[in-house]
């Protein structure tokens, strides 16, 4: 029951990480398509517009912005519940840098008869390179860390050893059984399995990292304590 629940909250995880990856895309693209037009539009109302938005950009804005959160609140608990390291910590300078780099494009090469620098947009860009990139900077050693175990807290090798679980006890059986010299005597055979279908949990749950499983099966092999 552990692999299908860990390959059904698996695809979970990659539906809302790609979802926000395509929220923050339409985000970007829309916002693009309202600067191309002066970074000013409206839609409804009773006052006269003078400026149109593109057609469904409102829409699209407005859905991104709400689906983006939706998705990546889904993503945070998906990757919380399960205990690995997830980008949620990224999406806020994904937004804020690539709105900000709209800004600091459009406002080097403005659209239409426009020309210089527009030193509101430049301005804008600014503030918003720094919204995306301080943070940045302060979660990216942290991330480095748990996608690399070397902060201690990584179950991200656990996880995966979990999504095929069933396949990598197998493997493990058959490792203990190819290991014993003929001399062993078989009744001992049971214990050793046992033992090491009991690391490979607590492997899989993320308990012990790569080397240190590793390490225990070379000992249990050997036949120390």
């Amino acid at each position: 029951m552990g692999a299908p629940k860990n390959l059904r909250a698996t695809v979970w995880i990659v539906l809302t990480l790609g979802g926000v990856s395509c929220a923050l895309t339409l985000l970007y693209l829309s916002m693009r398509a309202v600067m191309d037009v002066g970074g000013v539009c409206a839609e409804g109302g009773p006052f006269e517009i003078r400026q149109h938005c593109p057609e469904g950009v409102p829409a699209i804005m407005t859905g991104s912005i709400l689906g983006g959160i939706v998705l990546a609140g889904m993503y945070l608990w998906h990757t919380v519940r399960r205990g690995i390291p997830g980008f949620t910590l990224l999406i806020w300078p994904a937004l804020f840098l690539s709105l900000g780099w709209n800004f600091f494009e459009y406002g080097i090469d403005p659209p239409g008869p426009q020309s210089g620098l527009v030193a509101g947009w430049l301005v804008c860009g600014g503030v918003f390179a720094l919204m995306g990139g301080l943070p940045l900077l302060a979660v990216l050693p942290s991330l480095v860390r748990r996608f690399t175990g070397r902060g201690g807290s990584s179950n991200l090798s656990g996880w995966l050893v979990g999504v095929s679980g069933a396949p990598a006890r197998r493997a493990v059986v058959r490792l203990a059984r190819s290991s014993r010299s003929p001399s062993q005597a078989p009744s001992r055979s049971p214990g050793i399995v046992s033992e090491l279908e009991r690391l490979d949990g607590l492997h899989r749950s993320g308990a012990l990292d790569d080397e240190e499983f590793r390490l225990a099966k070379e000992r249990l092999l050997r036949g120390e304590a």
